[in-house]
């Protein structure tokens, strides 16, 4: 069994959430306050676009270790 991908998931998932919450705070400095339905669709597809990344990783950790 090989570790090393649940390792370096588990270390690279962080900051790479770290960081798209950071350009997503920035970005969001330059819409909000527009008008409030603009915020609303920003938030919510911001706080859902990192998902598909996420699960893309996640199905590559499972597909490996199911080897």
């Amino acid at each position: 069994m090989k570790r090393w991908r649940h390792f370096t998931v588990a270390v690279g998932i962080m900051p790479a959430l770290a960081i798209y919450v950071g350009a997503m705070v920035w970005l969001s400095t330059f819409i909000i306050e527009v008008h409030f339905l603009l915020d609303l669709l920003f938030f919510t597809v911001a706080g859902l676009a990192w998902i598909p990344a996420a699960s893309a990783v996640v199905k590559w950790l499972a597909q490996h270790e199911a080897e």
